[in-house]
């Protein structure tokens, strides 16, 4: 065994002899950056970094008048150029003053730098969330004047986002997935083209608990498979679908968003129209009531509402439009609508 190894031995260094001067002069530099590279990302001021962040977001909440509002728990490093940032919230406050905060909550969140295209003067951003009983991954690329943005979602929980929930009153449940891509020539949104497609399956409104608008107990509706598919061009992104067909309601819309640098800042433009099936009003007495029995002429305790009044159509869809910047949109029955669609001015796309 002993010859053995001295033979391997005495191979490898009359074939690898001549290269080992050149060890010490790449192995002490190397040996020097690995341990100053771990050095700085253990000792580094991640508690600073987090308290600094919180104050520079909210300061500039105050200064535009913004509603909303950052926490952050804890903040660590991540590998050598990234940052690990555990339950993250974001609160937002209504314009009505009675209503509670609604809040966003991140459980954990990695950001990485990607450190080899810096080498070559461009700056990639890789990140995962996890959020809403679900996880959300992706990229941020710079290269020259140029950014893209990509993400996927993956089963997230659309009943714990909570400002979709304060927008329609009642319990939502359903499982989100699907995938976005951007595109921002010149680092203008303005310029940006992509596309979106998302999915929420096993969608279902109310839990048999909530009343609707504190009247009746809703009763839950299925929703199904809700689908919404978009294009971006030349900085609009257009709805090319948004629908679905469950065996208790139908829904149906379109419209678009013009983005922003900011994107709680891009400006929603869209209408959504729903219509709740005959075999739903038919469910019991309770849906009956609040949705109208089929072929009666008594009006339905739903319609009572001046606004939900205004939305019904004469085909029985319920048209609601969704205007404003997305982190504080209005939501008013199509019938309130001024001047082209939603109100924004046409551009032909």
């Amino acid at each position: 065994m002993k010859d053995l190894l001295l033979k391997y031995a005495k191979e490898f260094f009359l074939k690898y002899g001549k290269y080992v001067k050149y060890a010490g002069v790449v192995g002490y530099p190397a040996f020097y950056v690995s341990c100053l590279a771990l050095f700085f990302s253990c000792s580094f001021p991640y508690d600073k970094l987090k308290e600094r962040l919180v104050a520079t977001f909210n300061a500039d909440q105050r200064t535009v008048g913004g509603q909303q509002e950052l926490q952050i728990d804890e903040m660590q490093g991540y590998w050598l150029s990234g940052v690990r940032v555990k339950g993250a919230r974001l609160l937002s406050m209504s314009m009505d003053p009675a209503a509670p905060l609604s809040r966003i909550d991140i459980d954990e969140a990695t950001v990485r730098y990607d450190l080899l295209p810096a080498l070559f003067g461009a700056a990639d951003v890789t990140f995962h969330v996890y959020a809403f009983g679900g996880e959300a991954s992706g990229s941020y690329e710079v290269h020259g004047l140029d950014k893209s943005l990509e993400a996927s979602l993956d089963t997230l929980n659309i009943g714990q986002i909570q400002p979709l929930v304060r927008i329609l009153g009642v319990p939502l449940n359903g499982k989100l997935s699907g995938t976005m891509k951007i595109e921002m020539p010149g680092a203008k949104a303005s310029n940006g083209n992509g596309s979106v497609s998302l999915e929420a399956r096993d969608v279902v409104v109310g839990d048999g608990k909530a009343k609707l608008r504190g009247a009746l107990v809703l009763p839950p509706i299925d929703v199904g498979v809700l689908t919404l598919t978009a294009d971006a061009k030349s900085g609009t992104l257009k709805l090319s679908k948004l629908a679905a067909g469950g065996h208790d309601v139908e829904v149906q819309g379109e419209g678009r968003v013009l983005m922003r640098e900011v994107a709680s800042e891009s400006v929603c433009d869209v209408q959504v129209r729903f219509k709740i099936n005959d075999a739903y009003r038919n469910k019991n007495d309770i849906a009956k009531s609040l949705f109208g029995d089929p072929g009666s002429s008594i009006p339905p305790l739903f319609d009572l509402d001046p606004q939900v009044k205004q939305s019904r159509r004469a085909d029985g869809f319920y048209a609601w439009n969704i205007r404003g910047a997305l982190a504080r949109p209005d939501v008013v029955p199509a019938g309130m609508a001024s001047g082209g669609f939603g109100g924004l001015p046409k551009t032909g796309q």
